[in-house]
């Protein structure tokens, strides 16, 4: 679905933070990547978005080269990013929040009330809140609006950075069901996730980062099980040792 080959960027006269990374998000698939503070991660996000620019390497979308495209290009090829945390409007209603989602397509009136309707049948929240100004929601029910809202377009590709920052384990818990509704309506999730053991046990396949390339890729279960790994992430060993 997606490949990034060869991909260098980074910011301004700061030098590359992106040194080559290789790696393939599968369709229909939760790909999570996990790393240290600085590996990059959220630039491969930034990336693929358009939000940043690569300076060299390619990010392909179903074989199409996207590398040049600008966000509102790739918004529309089907690849929408949730922010990283403070992305709703607090003074507006879930439901305009919602359907600021499809504001490129906000002519068509008709097509987002019916896709509105689609998306409060999978998350009961919308429905329920509609009416509700988003200050007045929890944690875990905001993130839950985000992904809603990305949802309004009908994403080939969700990007997720760092869903958890922030959240209490309730709200993680209710954020780990939302996610998975999403991808059990179809959509493809790139997740970037410093809470390891969440984004690893919810991801299909993960990749580590280091230092702006890619140390790994495989299963998530895999990675989450190797004693190595879980002595590098948790200091200790992997769950399923633990007693």
């Amino acid at each position: 679905m997606i490949t990034f080959k060869g991909l260098v960027a980074g910011y301004g006269r700061a030098g590359d933070i992106l040194r080559g990374v290789d790696f393939t998000v599968a369709e229909g698939a939760i790909t999570c990547v996990v790393g240290p503070n600085g590996a990059g991660k959220s630039t491969v996000l930034k990336a693929c978005s358009g939000l940043l620019r690569p300076r060299g390497g390619q990010v392909l979308l179903a074989e199409r080269d996207i590398s040049g495209c600008t966000p509102a290009q790739i918004l529309r090829a089907g690849v929408v990013q949730v922010p990283q945390h403070h992305g709703l409007f607090p003074s507006l209603t879930v439901r305009e929040n919602v359907f600021l989602g499809a504001y490129v397509n906000r002519r068509e009136r008709a097509q987002n009330r019916r896709r509105h309707a689609e998306i409060a049948s999978l998350y009961p929240l919308i429905a329920e809140r509609a009416d509700d100004k988003a200050a007045s929601l929890s944690g875990g029910q905001r993130r839950t609006v985000e992904f809603v809202r990305a949802l309004m377009l009908s994403p080939r590709v969700v990007l997720l950075d760092e869903p958890t920052l922030g959240l209490d384990p309730k709200a993680c818990e209710q954020l780990s069901a939302s996610i998975g509704t999403l991808n059990a309506a179809g959509v493809t999730v790139l997740m970037v996730e410093q809470n390891v053991r969440f984004g690893l046990t919810l991801a299909d396949h993960a990749v580590v980062m280091e230092g702006g390339r890619v140390l790994h890729t495989g299963p998530a279960d895999a990675l989450l099980a190797d004693p190595d790994m879980a002595q590098v992430f948790f200091g200790a060993a992997p769950p399923s040792e633990k007693r």
